[in-house]
C-alpha cells in the first residue's frame, strides 16, 4: 500500500460544549430540521467482542458520547459532547475545548490501512466495530492538525479487527 485509498471526505466531527444548543444553532443556520441527537444509556454496561467494541489507548472503553449527525451534502457533521470519562473526545474537550477534533475516509481494507498509517508515524489511538461498520482514530493533531479518521462500512473484509493486543 502507498497510500490511502480514498480521499473523498466523509465526515468532520466537532466537540461542543452543549450539543442541544449547538444542534439548534446548526439547524436554524442552515435551515433544516432539528437533528437527532443521540444519548446513551448510562447504566448499560459494555460488552466487548468482535461484534462490537470501543478500544482507546489500549484499554476497552464505554465509549459513550452524546451525537448528532447532519448531512451537508456529500459529508456529515457529527456533533459530540463528550462525557467525562476516558475517551477521545473528552481527551479532546479537555486539552482544546470546542472545535473540529476528527476528520474521516471511508476506506475498504480496514487492517491494511491501520498498518499503512501506523508506518507513516501515526499511532492508533482509538478503534471502534459497532456491528455494520468500524471506525479508527490516529494521534495526527500536531502533524495535521486535526485527528485523522478511517472508517469502513459493511461486514469485515479483513479479520480480526479487535486491537492486536487483545486478539491474543
Amino acid at each position: 500500500m502507498e497510500h490511502i485509498e480514498n480521499r473523498n471526505l466523509v465526515k468532520i466531527g466537532i466537540v461542543v460544549g452543549d450539543i442541544e444548543a449547538a444542534a439548534k444553532h446548526y439547524a436554524e443556520l442552515f435551515g433544516m430540521e432539528m437533528p437527532k441527537i443521540r444519548i446513551p444509556d448510562l447504566n448499560r454496561v459494555p460488552e466487548h467482542k468482535e461484534s462490537g467494541y470501543t478500544w482507546y489507548r489500549g484499554k476497552f472503553i464505554p465509549g459513550r458520547v452524546k451525537l448528532a449527525n447532519m448531512q451537508m451534502g456529500p459529508v456529515t457533521v457529527e456533533l459530540l459532547e463528550a462525557y467525562d470519562e476516558p475517551g477521545p473526545w473528552n481527551e479532546y474537550k479537555v486539552q482544546y475545548g470546542q472545535g473540529v477534533h476528527f476528520i474521516t475516509f471511508t476506506i475498504s481494507g480496514f487492517e491494511q490501512h491501520i498498518d499503512f498509517v501506523e508506518s507513516k508515524g501515526f499511532p492508533l489511538t482509538h478503534k471502534g466495530e459497532y456491528g455494520s461498520g468500524r471506525y479508527c482514530y490516529f494521534d495526527s493533531i500536531e502533524k495535521l492538525g486535526v485527528t485523522l479518521g478511517l472508517q469502513e462500512l459493511g461486514k469485515p473484509k479483513d479479520t480480526p479487527v479487535m486491537p492486536k493486543e487483545e486478539r491474543a
